[in-house]
């Protein structure tokens, strides 16, 4: 690419739309930018931007199939239950993202200056505030139901009744926070070398001026960091009990090793229908005359059916929770390079970096780090779910 082209900053607000700002032209390459016309300018601007159109375009080939193949196992293999509820209402939103979003937005490079559906702006907007207000309403649900199952065991539980009715909820909400994009975002005006007029779609003309983007972008930008807190203070507390859990578990296994491995055969008095029964502590095993009878005529013992049922019921509740963390540490790590640049352009109140062919390449796939939450659930379920992956491979070995 020539170094003659004009130079143009992106910065990417909260909603995701794009604003550019022209900057100074290279006096030696004056006169050859003052010919260019809007839609060589708007040519120029795509070339730049092709390294996040490629970007985009891998995280669609990743996320439209791993987003189907999330809600083929889960909603044909697993069985109805609160986990199933949440991991089935984000893998539609991730699809949604994956096979919405990120093509609007590879449309959208493509016509950075000569942006006139007026109307697609408005909706493709909107959908993307929508979708990421969704999965984070959605991951606070789930988050709560991990924090009663874990650190409240013995309260009641929530239903699959409920965890849907919480879906509607997300759902409800991420529109009552996502509505003024449809009336505050439209067609704005770009001035451009040579008296040119570029056509972008960012805050509308109309609003530019006054103080609801601002209001908007205030709101939104509280209700995410609040969410954000929210989920992290939840999983501190989910955290903390676990490894109590854990230390109680490790003292007593240490107790138990230190009184068996003492070697000595005890005998006590226990009542057992009328009789003695007498307990023999041994060092590899416990056995009783009543027990030893049992076994003789062939009968099993429940407790330990039961105690393995415990035990299992225990390791799905702890690789459920760390599913659950682990969705939504990605959201989190996805979610704060875009929240960085905009406090950062907030506060500096102008460009983060100087103008450059490298700024329009690396920036707008920075602030596009939200998507990446869109394409990575499938493969934490494939590393943390065992099930998951084994239903996965046998399907894909049967193919």
């Amino acid at each position: 690419m020539s170094t003659g082209t004009v130079m143009y900053e992106t910065i990417t607000s909260f909603q995701g739309n794009l604003t550019t700002e022209p900057t100074e032209i290279h006096p030696s390459v004056r006169n050859e930018t003052m010919m260019l016309t809007l839609e060589e300018l708007n040519q120029i601007e795509v070339h730049r931007r092709l390294a996040p159109m490629i970007y985009l375009g891998i995280l669609i080939v990743i996320g439209v199939p791993g987003n189907l193949t999330v809600l083929f196992v889960y909603l044909l293999k697993f069985d109805s239950s609160t986990y199933r509820t949440f991991i089935v209402a984000l893998a539609l939103i991730d699809l949604v993202g994956s096979a919405v979003c990120m093509p609007f937005e590879i449309i959208e490079m493509n016509f950075q200056y000569t942006f006139y559906a007026v109307g697609a702006c408005k909706f493709f907007r909107f959908n993307n505030t929508f979708v990421a207000l969704m999965s984070i309403f959605v991951l606070l649900a789930l988050s709560a139901d991990r924090y009663r199952r874990v650190c409240r065991p013995l309260k009641p539980q929530m239903s699959v009744f409920m965890a849907r009715v919480l879906c509607g909820v997300a759902a409800l909400l991420a529109i009552l926070f996502s509505w003024p994009i449809l009336f505050l975002l439209g067609t704005r005006h770009v001035s451009l070398p040579n008296n040119v007029t570029g056509y972008d779609c960012s805050t509308s003309d109309k609003y530019k001026k006054t103080f609801y983007p601002l209001v908007h972008a205030a709101i939104l930008f509280i209700t995410f960091v609040v969410s954000i807190v929210s989920l992290i203070v939840i999983y501190s507390l989910i955290g903390r009990k676990i490894f109590k859990h854990v230390q109680f578990r490790n003292t007593f296994r240490t107790t138990k090793s230190s009184s068996i491995s003492s070697g000595k055969t005890s005998s006590t008095k226990l009542p057992s229908e009328g009789k003695e029964t007498v307990v023999l502590v041994n060092v590899n095993k416990v056995t009783s005359s009543t027990d030893a009878r049992k076994q003789s005529n062939g009968t099993e013992s429940k407790k330990p059916i039961a105690k393995q049922n415990e035990n299992n019921d225990g390791k799905s509740k702890n690789k459920i929770t760390k599913i659950a963390f682990a969705i939504c540490l990605a959201f989190i790590l996805s979610y704060l390079p875009h929240l960085i640049i905009t406090v950062w352009t907030a506060v500096k109140g102008g460009f983060i970096a100087p103008p450059g062919p490298i700024v329009s390449a690396v920036l707008p796939i920075v602030t596009r780090s939200i998507f990446l939450n869109n394409i990575v659930n499938p493969f934490i379920y494939g590393f943390l779910d065992r099930r998951f992956k084994k239903i996965v491979l046998i399907c894909v070995c049967k193919k």
